[in-house]
């Protein structure tokens, strides 16, 4: 076997997880941040400095949402050509896992598990497209039924086998089951007859609609329609500065921020949940992260992730001590190795995968190179 195949022989035969986060998905969807490169203040840092303040916070919601939340909800029948690079690195993605997948043997599970922070359908609407060129692999969201798609953490936990057209034979075949740690642009709130509330997955968010049509009316007073962009916190304040002789501008918040509010999504603030059905997904989609990591045998690969959430922070540190537990982490530059360094000191399992080239920053090639062989942790 060649050097290439070195850390396919690390991850090959294991319990496989995936930790994604809004990296993946930048090149499509900003992230909302401030300063230059390496010194950025994300949008919690900034919700954080303007806690205080409760124009401020509505205003950087809005921000937030015009910015990395309003384009989310993409599918393979909606998606704008500018997103079809992003869908295909997902694609390649999960084309990846399937091969990985099929290496198993019959004593471990033909299972992958993503856990994701992000709100957006990448993920799904790449399952839409792979689904028709692979019939005999399984992807679980989480979901089930048919006109009512009902999200729940019981829909997991399934081995899914084929048996042929008259049952003469029985294989496992590969499953990726996609936990979406803080929720999901296509879940909204239902509540059935007997008035129990369920969570439910579909393209048709009347909540998301509204919000959006709220937001544009916003960005039509403040700029008349014009992307805002924030270079520092003086154009925020020059702009919370306008608001405030605005009671037309100051309204519209309000408005904004209340049905914002009401998404089932994590929202980057302290006050995370207002959906009591939400924060139950919630903590039980992070107790599952937490058991798979402390399986034996597992690789944990992250990739597009900040480590600044300090739920799934703690849980790595706690999941750290498990000792056959292999940290897989793509850094996006030098900057982001010293970070994760400093938040995951002490804790020495961890190994960046690196591009050969040093100026090549870590984006999905290099994650997909590196399942794909092409490369390898000796040329780190």
């Amino acid at each position: 076997m060649n050097d290439s195949q070195k850390f396919l022989d690390k991850v090959e035969g294991k319990n496989i997880d995936f930790l994604i986060g809004s990296g993946a998905s930048s090149d499509y969807i900003s992230t909302l941040s401030i300063g230059e490169k390496g010194n950025k203040h994300s949008i919690e840092d900034l919700l954080t400095a303007y806690n205080s303040q409760k124009m401020a916070q509505a205003f950087l919601k809005f921000l937030f949402f015009d910015s990395s939340v309003k384009n989310g909800l993409v599918s393979t029948t909606h998606i704008p050509e500018e997103a079809m690079d992003t869908l295909n690195s997902y694609k390649e993605l999960i084309e990846n896992m399937l091969t990985l997948s099929r290496h198993n043997g019959f004593e471990r599970p033909k299972r992958t598990n993503i856990f994701t922070t992000n709100y957006d359908t990448f993920f799904e609407a790449a399952f839409d497209d792979i689904s028709l060129e692979h019939p005999l692999a399984f992807f679980n969201d989480g979901s089930r039924g048919f006109f009512t798609r009902e999200v729940s953490y019981e829909n997991y936990y399934f081995n899914v086998t084929h048996s042929g057209s008259i049952d003469t034979f029985r294989r496992e075949i590969p499953s990726i089951n996609l936990y979406k740690l803080h929720g999901s642009l296509s879940w909204s709130k239902k509540v059935l007859k007997d008035d129990q509330t369920i969570i439910t997955s579909s393209l048709e968010n009347e909540l998301l609609t509204k919000i959006k049509e709220e937001s544009d009316t916003i960005l039509k007073i403040l700029n008349q329609g014009n992307r805002i962009e924030i270079t520092d916190e003086n154009v925020i304040d020059q702009y919370l500065s306008n608001i405030e002789r605005n009671e037309e501008l100051k309204d519209e918040l309000g408005i904004f921020e209340n049905d914002y509010s009401k998404l089932l999504i994590v929202s980057p603030t302290k006050r995370k949940f207002q959906e009591t059905v939400f924060q139950k997904q919630y903590y039980q989609l992070l107790r599952e992260f937490e058991n798979e990591l402390q399986k034996d045998n597992t690789v944990l690969i992250c990739f597009g992730f900040s480590f600044k959430d300090e739920h799934i922070l703690d849980l790595l540190k706690r999941s750290i001590s498990n000792p056959s537990l292999q940290i897989f982490i793509i850094p996006y530059s030098k900057s982001d190795i010293e970070y994760i360094n400093s938040v995951l000191k002490g804790y020495t399992d961890v190994t960046f995968l690196r591009s050969p080239d040093a100026n090549e920053p870590g984006c999905f090639s290099v994650l997909n190179n590196f399942l794909e062989g092409v490369y390898d942790i000796e040329n780190n």
